[in-house]
C-alpha cells in the first residue's frame, strides 16, 4: 500500500471541502447566511451539514493515515541500519563506537567545509567598515571547542553552586537500554550480532533514553519535590558498540534521598543502572564525563579513537548535554554575557526583572532587553552578512 499516496488523496479531500463549504453564499457586509427563499435555505442546509461531517471525518483519517505512514518509515529506518551495521561489523569495518573509516572521513570533510564557510564569511559593520569572522561568533563542540567548553563548564559550575546554596544533595545516576537496543554482543572478547538488536539507529535509542529518565522524574518521589529543588545535567555517552548511555548528576533535598534511591531502585534494573550517593565532589565527577565526551577540548593531538567519538555525535546529530531549567537560558545569557554572570542572570529572571521585547510577525528575534528601566540590549541592524571574503582577489 502506498501511504504516501493515501496521504496525498486525503489532504486532496480536504481541500476539495475547504472550497466546498467556502463556496456558501453569504451577505456583502456581514458574517451570516443571505436571507433566500424557503427552497434554498433548505438545499442550503442540507449541503452545508454533510459537509461539516465528511470534513471532521476527513481529518479524522487523515491523522490516522499520517501516523501508520511515520509509524512505517521509522520501521523502514530501523531495518535499513540494523542490516547496514551488520554488513559493516561482517566486513570488518567496524573500527570505534560502530562507525566506519569512510564514516569518519566524510564527517571530516564536512567539518571542514563549515570551517572553511566560517572563515570566509564576516560581519560588516554598514557604519564602522570593521568585520568580524564568523568564526569568532559561533560557539559549538566541532567548530569552537574550546569557547564551547568554557560555556560548559559555567553551567556545570552556576548549577552546582545553586544546588549548594539550596543545601541540595548530589546523586549519580547511570542509566543505560535494554539488550535490543545493542547491536552487537561481546564473545570472546570481540563483537558478534546480536540477534535481539531492534535496529534502533543512536539519535532514537536517545530519545528512549530520554523517556526512561522521565520514568524517575515523573514519579511521585520527585513530583513531590518543588521544582526550584530539582537540579539535573545530563551527559549522553555511547558504549563501545555505538549504543548510547546517559550519567546523571541529580541534586534533591536530603530528606528525599532515600525516597529517590528507593525509586531508582524499582523503576530500573540493576545491570547496567547504577545511583551513587556518596559524592564528595560532585562537580569534579561529572566533568570527567564531560571531558570524556568534549575530546576537541584538550591540547595536544586527537587520538583515533577521539576523532570517532566526536564522529559519533556529530554522524548520528546526538546531543551531548542537557540539564534542568533553573538557569536562564543560554539564548538569552548570550546576548548579555559582557553585563550579567549567569548566576546573577538567573536571579533577575526569577525575579521578573528582565522585560524582553520581540516582534509580533518574528517571536524568535529578540529586539531589546529591559532591566527595570535600564536598556541593557537592543538588536543593532547596521551589520550586514558578507559571504566568502577574499574569493574576488582568489580569482584575480
Amino acid at each position: 500500500m502506498d501511504y504516501s499516496q493515501n496521504i496525498q488523496n486525503k489532504a486532496n479531500e480536504i481541500q476539495q471541502v475547504i472550497k466546498t463549504t467556502k463556496s456558501i453564499s453569504r451577505t456583502v457586509g456581514e458574517d451570516v447566511f443571505t436571507t433566500a427563499p424557503k427552497e434554498h435555505r433548505v438545499a442550503l442546509r442540507g449541503s452545508f451539514t454533510p459537509s461539516l461531517t465528511t470534513y471532521k471525518e476527513v481529518v479524522y483519517n487523515f491523522q490516522e493515515y499520517q501516523k501508520d505512514y511515520e509509524q512505517n518509515k521509522s520501521k523502514l529506518a530501523r531495518a535499513i541500519f540494523k542490516r547496514q551495521i551488520w554488513k559493516n561489523l561482517s566486513d570488518n569495518k567496524i573500527i570505534y563506537y560502530g562507525l566506519t573509516k569512510m564514516q569518519l572521513e566524510v564527517n571530516e570533510k564536512k567539518l571542514a567545509l563549515q570551517k572553511k564557510f566560517l572563515n570566509l564569511s564576516v560581519i560588516e559593520d554598514k557604519l564602522s567598515g570593521n568585520m568580524i569572522p564568523l568564526s569568532d561568533l559561533i560557539i559549538s563542540a566541532n567548530l569552537s571547542p574550546h569557547r564551547y567548553y568554557s560555556e560548559i563548564q559555567n553551567r556545570v559550575n552556576t548549577l552546582i553552586e545553586e544546588a549548594e546554596h539550596r543545601e541540595l544533595v548530589p546523586l549519580f545516576m547511570t542509566i543505560t537500554l535494554p539488550t535490543e537496543y545493542h547491536p552487537f554482543k561481546l564473545q570472546d572478547k570481540t563483537f558478534v550480532k546480536n540477534p535481539k538488536f531492534n535496529g534502533t539507529p543512536p539519535r532514537e535509542a536517545v530519545k528512549a533514553l530520554t523517556k526512561q529518565f522521565a520514568r524517575l522524574r515523573n514519579d511521585r518521589a520527585l513530583r513531590d519535590i518543588g521544582k526550584e529543588n530539582r537540579i539535573y545535567y545530563r551527559v549522553n555517552e555511547p558504549h563501545k558498540s555505538g549504543t548510547p548511555h546517559t550519567h546523571i548528576l541529580y541534586y534533591v533535598p536530603k530528606e528525599s534521598v532515600k525516597r529517590v534511591i528507593s525509586v531508582f531502585k524499582r523503576l530500573y534494573n540493576e545491570k547496567g543502572n547504577d545511583i551513587r550517593h556518596d559524592l564528595r565532589n560532585a562537580g569534579a565527577y561529572v566533568m570527567k564525563y564531560i571531558n570524556k565526551t568534549l575530546p576537541k577540548s584538550k591540547e595536544g593531538k586527537l587520538t583515533k579513537k577521539d576523532k570517532y567519538l566526536n564522529t559519533w555525535y556529530s554522524h548520528h546529530r546526538v546531543t551531548r548535554f542537557s540539564s534542568s531549567r533553573t538557569l536562564a537560558p543560554m539564548y538569552l545569557y548570550r546576548l548579555l554575557y559582557s553585563r550579567y554572570s549567569l548566576k546573577a542572570l538567573t536571579k533577575m529572571r526569577k525575579n521578573n526583572q528582565l522585560r524582553v521585547f520581540r516582534p509580533v510577525d518574528d517571536l524568535n528575534k529578540i529586539v531589546e532587553i529591559f532591566d527595570g528601566d535600564e536598556l541593557v540590549y537592543m538588536k543593532n541592524e547596521n551589520f550586514t552578512l558578507v559571504k566568502h571574503r577574499g574569493a574576488d582577489r582568489g580569482a584575480a
